[in-house]
């Protein structure tokens, strides 16, 4: 895959106390990066959604194509949010006409 775009994948999650912002007591970020790290899609709850409220949870997602904009997460489980992301990669990966494979890599 040397001569072909490459997309990578960055989990960050961790318990944290629980706060309005984070009521589940999971700090988390999953990001889908291009080759210069930018991210081109992901999943957080390190600050509120466009439109929030402030009693809100932070869950939201950065969608593929919408930079800048920051859409309401219904978060329901860990599972479910690792599922959801990895629907997105799977289609962000066929509109950039990249596989969607994984390779393991040093940091």
């Amino acid at each position: 895959m040397a001569d072909a775009e490459w997309l990578a994948v960055v989990i960050r999650a961790e318990w944290c106390d629980i706060t309005t912002g984070q009521p589940h007591a999971l700090s988390y970020a999953l990001i889908l990066q291009d080759e210069r790290r930018q991210r081109l899609l992901g999943f957080d709850n390190s600050h509120g959604f466009d439109g929030a409220g402030d009693d809100d949870p932070f869950d939201h997602e950065h969608r593929f194509g919408l930079f800048g904009q920051r859409f309401r997460y219904e978060f329901k489980s860990p599972a479910a949010l690792l599922t959801d992301f990895f629907e997105r990669v799977e289609q962000a990966c066929k509109i950039r006409n990249v596989p969607f494979e994984f390779e393991e890599r040093d940091p």
